[in-house]
């Protein structure tokens, strides 16, 4: 797995929700490289300016995260986030990237057989990722 912030971060995460800490990578650019890299929603930069392009709202929040949330429901988030209308906190507190780009930075999955691409999603916007069933399904495979 690889995120976005500091390596003290990625250890309180892993702490947090008892990760193993070895499977955990890190990119502490200010400019997310690993994202700019490989071209996630809102990683790029302008070539002139070196500011991050910013892809509208529906960047963050847009009808795939509305259906992503129905299609899974919200019962995998809660127990991990809690509740907080409830005021029943889960076992992982959000931890900030160090800039406010790096909080619009959408993700990935992929899944590689050597180099071979078994699977690849990029993430439209906030929560619709690929399934835990499709990425274990190719993991597996």
């Amino acid at each position: 797995m690889v995120g976005i912030g500091s390596v003290e971060s990625g250890r309180t995460f892993a702490d947090q929700l008892n990760f193993p800490s070895d499977l955990l990578f890190f990119d502490t650019t200010e400019q997310t490289r690993a994202y700019e890299t490989i071209a996630t929603r809102n990683s790029q930069r302008d070539p002139e300016t070196g500011k991050q392009i910013f892809e509208g709202i529906e960047s963050m929040w847009s009808p795939a995260t509305t259906g992503a949330l129905e299609d899974r429901g919200t019962d995998d988030l809660d127990s991990i986030v809690g509740k907080p209308l409830l005021f029943q906190p889960g076992p992982y507190k959000p931890l900030m990237p160090a800039t406010i780009e790096a909080t619009l930075v959408q993700g990935a999955s992929f899944v590689f057989d050597g180099k071979t691409t078994i699977l690849e999603h990029y993430d439209e916007s906030s929560g619709a990722h690929v399934t835990i069933e499709e990425l274990l399904d190719a993991a597996l495979s």
